[in-house]
């Protein structure tokens, strides 16, 4: 079933409400609230059950209601219930979704109704039968969108990728249409953009009221159908709504909360009224919030700028809207269905345990031979199936700790400890949470496992996020304890304790030569992962890319009795489906003596016309200004530390960012990994300034 032109409008009336009505009630700062590209498939799937786009609004409304209920009865919690396996895989059962139902007519091929693992069974059909005319747009739209996390020019990169696709796409297809007149003949067949034009643009309706605004149909209220498709939207906005706020609160520049109970009413609220005209419903998108901080936004203007912006482009613009091909739109789609079910996807889930990626696998097969709420409730059991097996606990104690979990908090001398017995998974979390309302700011809180069975994935990851909540938010601190006689099957901290550890994996070849390297210079070296980063974020390059960790740490003492290490970290530019993947070695070297807080980058055009927008650039010296650009807030004592000789130094040496955050520098080169002449290099860097940081004297000597 094709979706009517009133559809295809659908999320240009999302974005506008999440622009000019979500803005104020939500609670967000620098998110951008609009329609979702992983309610794509769920749509399609809705229409085909409830037989029109009439009865689909009256469902996105009712989803709207218990959205806002959930939020203003503060039920954000239950969300914690999901186990977060079952969550990703829900997520990458979604990108399937997307990505099989897309790509035929971004070949210009046209299939009939069909389930999902069918339609990825006919990918090889559409290629061999594809448009070419309409197949180049679209394979020149996907290889934009996948090579611009990779340019590093700062111009390029400034400007997101579907803009770059579009400046290509539309004179792509009018050169197709006039120069060629619009068909092509290859091997003895002829193609013609006539014959799939309906695959190609999309009209506007040129009367608003009679046909562009579309209201609900409630006459299928009454039936299970109708329900099962309103869970179905409730369910995947609710948790995308979650999921993407505490996304973005990680990478927002001043690091602020997001009300989650409230953000969820909001949505709730904007999607009832999105769906009365017509509209998706409406959630914060992850992939265009991230491009909002990137590109320097730090308060809810943005969004509403986001919204007015394209109601006046709808407005004013139509004639040349109607200019974009399909093709390159369904590039998109597939672009972000195979950012949900990447390769990355399951191997991140691999690395947190061969359970946390069965879980996942199971709840994306179930998703596609389904639906999405079956799906859900058989990763859930699944789930529950594998926790029995590892906990190795008869069946009907197991269920007891699970029905009944055990949290004593009780208050000794100075701190609160908290034992926990039993069971402890995803299940037990909405209980915890109330326990731990009760412990007071500028508190200690133990937490206790050492009497505890099982503690899965989902328990520790909200035990290390509520901990780190409550430093930062209330002054508290927090620890773990009792974990140290559990046995995992992952390096991850937040792997399921229970059974051994699994053998250590053998180093690779770079591995032995950085191990090679290190004790070959006196120096310590650690191959394993390490998720403790939080040292790391307080540094203004991390503010808003966020580490997932580290690896092949070395470490040694410089002459000047500073302390350095050195490692290979993985982190994220943007979040979630949005997030662009970087494997960087870097430099952090610890000093004794007081520095001030400052940025240094080599000066290009573009750091330069930005510097003269926003004005953070700081005055040195006129040679020195000319090569590099210095920001930070003392701008005095900033001045004062780059002396003539330091800044003569790094003219020399002008390969390196550099940055200053409480005393320690963070030096790199690359977003790549470094080899071992690089490293060598980059450390003998590292010694000579630190004798120029701290005034003391440094012999230069060759590195082996």
């Amino acid at each position: 079933m094709g979706l009517p032109s009133q559809a295809l409008l659908a999320g240009i009336f999302a974005a506008v409400i999440g622009g000019v009505f979500t803005t104020f009630v939500r609670s967000g700062n620098v998110s951008i609230n609009g329609p979702s590209p992983a309610l794509i498939g769920i749509v399609v799937t809705g229409m085909i059950a409830l037989g029109s786009w009439e009865y689909m609004l009256a469902a996105f409304v009712c989803a709207g209601i218990l959205q806002a209920l959930f939020g203003l009865f503060k039920l954000g919690g239950l969300a914690d219930f999901i186990p977060s396996s079952v969550v990703q895989g829900m997520m990458a059962a979604i990108g399937v979704i997307i990505l099989a139902g897309q790509i035929h007519p971004g070949l210009g091929v046209q299939i009939g109704a069909m389930n999902d693992f069918d339609k990825l069974l006919a990918v090889p059909s559409s290629l061999a039968n594809m448009n070419p005319l309409i197949a180049i747009i679209f394979f020149n739209s996907l290889i934009i969108l996948a090579v611009h996390p990779h340019v590093t020019n700062k111009f390029i990169k400034y400007v997101p990728a579907p803009i770059w696709l579009l400046l290509f796409a539309v004179p792509l297809y009018m050169l197709f249409e006039r120069l060629l007149d619009g068909h092509i003949t290859l091997f003895g067949k002829e193609h013609t953009l006539d014959s799939a034009k309906d695959l190609i643009n999309f009209e506007l309706p040129r009367d608003i009221v009679n046909d562009l605004l579309v209201f609900p149909d409630f006459d299928k209220i009454d039936s299970l159908g109708f329900w099962l498709v309103v869970l179905s939207v409730f369910l995947v906005s609710t948790i995308e709504t979650l999921g993407s706020a505490k996304a973005i609160d990680k990478i927002d520049p001043l690091k602020r909360k997001t009300n989650l109970n409230r953000d969820v009413a909001a949505m709730g609220l904007s999607t009832i009224l999105s769906g009365f005209i017509g509209g998706l419903p409406v959630i914060a998108v992850i992939a265009r919030s991230s491009v909002n901080i990137n590109h320097g936004a730090k308060t809810r203007l943005s969004n509403l700028v986001h919204g007015v912006l394209i109601l006046l482009f709808m407005s004013l613009l139509s004639e040349y809207i109607k200019m974009v091909p399909k093709a390159a739109l369904m590039a998109i789609l597939v672009f972000t269905g195979y950012k949900l079910a990447s390769p990355k996807v399951f191997k991140d889930a691999s690395l947190k345990g061969y359970e946390q990626f069965l879980i996942l696998v199971v709840t994306l097969v179930a998703t596609l031979l389904t639906d999405l709420n079956k799906g859900i409730l058989i990763g859930i059991l699944f789930t529950v199936v594998i926790h029995l097996v590892r906990s190795h606990l008869p069946a009907n104690l197991f269920f007891k700790y699970v029905a009944k979990p055990y949290f004593r908090l009780s208050e000794i001398d100075d701190h609160y400890h908290l034992k926990v017995k039993g069971v402890a998974n995803f299940s037990s979390i909405l209980k915890l949470r109330k326990t731990l309302a009760k412990v007071p700011p500028n508190n200690q809180l133990v937490f206790d496992f050492s009497r505890t069975r099982l503690v899965d994935f989902s328990m520790l990851e909200f035990v290390n996020n509520w901990g780190k909540d409550y430093r930062t938010d209330y002054g508290g601190s927090f620890e773990i304890i009792g974990l140290d006689e559990h046995l995992t099957t992952s390096e991850h901290p937040y792997g399921i304790h229970a059974l051994p550890q699994s053998a250590a994996k053998p180093l690779s070849k770079r591995q032995h030569e950085l191990k090679e390297f290190s004790f070959g210079n006196g120096w310590t070296f650690e191959p394993k992962l390490d998720w403790n980063i939080d040292y790391l974020t307080t540094n203004t390059f991390f503010e808003t890319r966020p580490i997932e960790y580290l690896k092949n740490r070395m470490e040694g003492t410089l002459p000047c009795n500073a302390k350095w290490e050195l490692v290979d970290i993985t982190f994220d530019e943007g979040a979630l489906m949005a997030a662009e993947v970087h494997n960087m070695t870097m430099l952090l070297i610890d000093f004794n003596t007081p520095i001030p807080d400052f940025e240094l980058d080599k000066e290009r055009l573009f750091n330069r016309l930005l510097d003269y927008a926003v004005k953070e650039d700081i005055d040195l010296a006129e040679d020195f200004d000319t090569k590099f650009s210095v920001k930070g807030r003392d701008k005095t004592a900033i001045k004062n530390f780059f002396t003539p000789e330091l800044r003569q130094f790094i003219k020399e040496n002008d390969k390196y960012h550099i940055e200053s955050t409480d005393s320690a520098i963070l030096v790199f080169r690359y977003f790549r990994v470094m080899s071992i002449s690089e490293i060598q290099e980059l450390l003998k860097f590292g010694e000579q300034l630190t004798g120029y940081f701290q005034k003391c004297v440094v012999t230069p000597k060759n590195t082996p």
